[in-house]
């Protein structure tokens, strides 16, 4: 089992490398210039301003129609960053000699939660130091700022899996809540690639290797290889790794619109979210079509249920308060139809039964 735990460390290291260099390369220029009151996950940081959804004693809740407000998504509650937080100063006097000191400032003052998934992200050192080996050109300070979405989702990668076991997956959400789920790792799951192959693939095919905003430049990552080959890529890997990126993008949305207005043009912040969340719902769907075992784990653990419904629900958190941000998505439209076909939605609604919540 050690020998397990390496490789997969060492893959994870090498994907993490990969995909910084597919989030780099698709933001795209355009100018120059846990439970608790009222049933639902409930993060008790104080991150600041109220912009989208339902305001509620403690936070925002997110009010669209693709989460049930009687359930554990709609019920997620989490102040919303200070996006308009004053950091002018710590700008003007950006030292690169001193860039760690600069991210964290600027996190606990626009995404304090960010901020403590870096600071438990540079707590697992297994993997290294997730700054030193994500951060790009730090001569300014706006080109750090615009890189935290890329170190919160890099740190918090880092956090988990230093969080995690041989056969459990610690997920943080924020610093008062956690999931820790065993049995999703890929002897327990089949390979996310495998959803390559079903009905819904043709939508937005992977684009295998070409650039192009038309196609999925995210499946060319995660869903590569073959399960069958007997060589272990990205795309072997099962649901809890699955499930670890979705909540990581969310990190990323959340770094964005803490930060939009340090943006030049447009990046991928919504896409990448709105993609997992299509990816989760395929998944689920294939489970439970073609591997009822593994459907059962995922759907009948109350762990990995309510983890999936937590984490659907605070990304349609950040969703609507992005929602109309050109500067955080690229092909966000396209992809947002995607997740709202109702062979995606029907595979949620079928947790929230199973949740013991009633259909709204």
């Amino acid at each position: 089992m050690v020998r397990t735990l390496v490789v997969g460390l060492l893959l994870f290291g090498s994907l993490a490398c990969e995909e910084e260099r597919n989030r780099s390369t698709s933001r795209r220029t355009t100018t120059d210039g846990g439970p608790r009151s009222d049933g639902g996950p409930h993060s008790d940081l104080d991150a600041g301003a109220t912009d989208a959804g339902d305001e509620v004693d403690g936070g925002t809740r997110p009010s669209v129609s693709e989460v049930d407000p009687a359930c554990l998504d709609g019920l997620y509650t989490e102040s919303l960053p200070m996006a308009g937080a004053d950091i002018d100063s710590d700008v003007a006097s950006y030292q690169p000699t001193a860039v760690r000191a600069f991210i964290l400032t600027v996190l606990e003052k626009r995404y304090p939660i960010g901020k403590a998934v870096v600071e438990g992200g540079l707590a697992n050192t297994r993997l290294g130091d997730c700054i030193d080996q994500f951060l790009q050109p730090s001569s300014s300070a706006n080109e750090v700022a615009r890189q935290l979405s890329t170190i919160v989702h890099e740190c918090g990668h880092f956090f988990d899996l230093g969080q995690s076991g041989f056969d459990d997956a610690t997920y943080v959400i924020t610093p008062t809540l956690r999931f820790q789920c065993s049995g999703g790792s890929s002897r327990g799951t089949p390979a996310r690639s495998l959803i390559n192959d079903d009905e819904l693939s043709s939508l937005r095919a992977p684009c295998g290797g070409r650039g192009s905003f038309d196609c999925d430049s995210y499946a060319d990552i995660y869903l590569d290889g073959d399960p069958n080959d007997g060589r272990f890529d990205s795309g072997d890997q099962g649901f809890d790794m699955l499930l670890e990126e979705t909540v990581q993008y969310v990190n990323s949305l959340a770094s964005g619109y803490a930060l939009s207005d340090r943006y030049v043009g447009s990046v991928s912040e919504r896409d990448g979210i709105l993609t997992f969340l299509w990816y989760v719902g395929r998944y689920l769907k294939m489970t439970r079509e073609d591997h009822p075992a593994a459907y059962l784990k995922l759907s009948e653990d109350s762990c990995w249920r309510r983890a999936i419904l937590t984490v659907w629900g605070r990304a349609w958190l950040y969703l609507e308060a992005t929602e109309g941000d050109p500067a955080l998505g690229i092909a966000d439209r396209t992809l947002i139809a995607l997740v709202r076909d109702a062979r995606i939605l029907d595979e949620i609604q079928r947790l929230r039964v199973l949740e013991g919540c009633e259909a709204p």
